[in-house]
């Protein structure tokens, strides 16, 4: 059951509890009888509190071991001298192995998962028959459950992309908001209603570009001197409502053109004969 590189669990444990105390350790041979010392003091480190540790070391114990599995440690009394953060990886993250070590799958896997939480012979064979492929430790390695596959702290790319899309959306609502918001300002303002100086509206009437005819006449004063203008369109007569000036009513007479716009206050013009 050794790794993709042929290392024994012998020395694959030497490897990966090296990683934490300067890539530099010697796992000695195991005289009979005996069994290998857990964690504690300067070794509780998060290397030798691995999974792989526990299970790479179980694996040494029964190769050397003439009792079988009387000499194996359960996981608990393995890990009582280690921190809980430590007890929870197959390998922990922002370590690696020398020589580009790998970890065979059923050392990568939870020990709580044994039978009786011991490592055991039986079980470790028959997940190394299923044909994983080796746990290959880097800087952002991390617990992957029972599987013990190489896994990496990575953010959540589904809710980046959520963010981004949302953000843009939104943006682009504001800006088709406040293009329709000036739009509709800029209509309003081509078509506002005429306003008198006594600043009345008069919704029916509307500004537009007009040129007198050659044969019309028009004298302006400013607004200040007005006073009451009647319209004259030929067959009818229709006074304008008064402009508040301080002027006298005048009476007023039609022109010969009946286009003709007089304004009281100015000298009337001749009339224009129409050709």
């Amino acid at each position: 059951m050794n790794n993709q590189e042929n290392s024994s669990p012998c020395l694959l444990v030497a490897y990966v509890i090296a990683a934490c105390v300067g890539n530099s350790w010697t796992q000695p041979v195991l005289p009979s009888g005996y069994n290998y010392d857990p964690p504690s003091g300067s070794t509780s480190t998060p290397c030798y509190c691995s999974w792989s540790c526990y299970n790479l070391m179980m694996a040494c114990t029964y190769c050397q071991s003439s009792n079988g599995t009387e000499d194996l440690l359960t996981w608990p009394y393995f890990i009582q001298n280690c921190q809980t953060s430590y007890t929870d990886e197959y390998f922990p993250s922002g370590y690696t192995l020398l020589a580009n070590e790998t970890i065979p799958s059923w050392a990568a896997l939870n020990p709580t998962n044994w039978t009786g939480q011991v490592w055991t012979y039986a079980q470790a064979y028959s997940n190394h028959q299923l044909g994983i492929a080796d746990s290959v430790p880097s800087v952002s390695a991390v617990s992957t459950g029972s599987t013990g596959s190489t896994g990496s702290h990575s953010s959540d790319l589904g809710a980046i992309v959520g963010g981004t899309v949302g953000g843009a959306a939104f943006l682009l609502l504001l800006a088709l908001g406040i293009y329709i918001c000036k739009r509709r300002r800029y209509r309003r303002a081509r078509t506002t209603p005429v306003v008198d100086v006594n600043k009345r509206l008069h919704p029916s009437w509307q500004m537009h570009n007009r040129q007198l005819s050659d044969q019309s006449t028009a004298s302006v004063l400013q607004q200040s001197t007005l006073s009451p203008m009647t319209y004259y369109t030929g067959s009818t007569t229709r006074t304008v409502p008064s402009l508040n000036s301080s002027f006298p009513p005048t009476s007023f007479t039609s022109g010969t053109d009946p286009n003709s716009y007089n304004t009281s206050g100015a000298q009337p013009r001749a009339p224009i004969p129409i050709i």
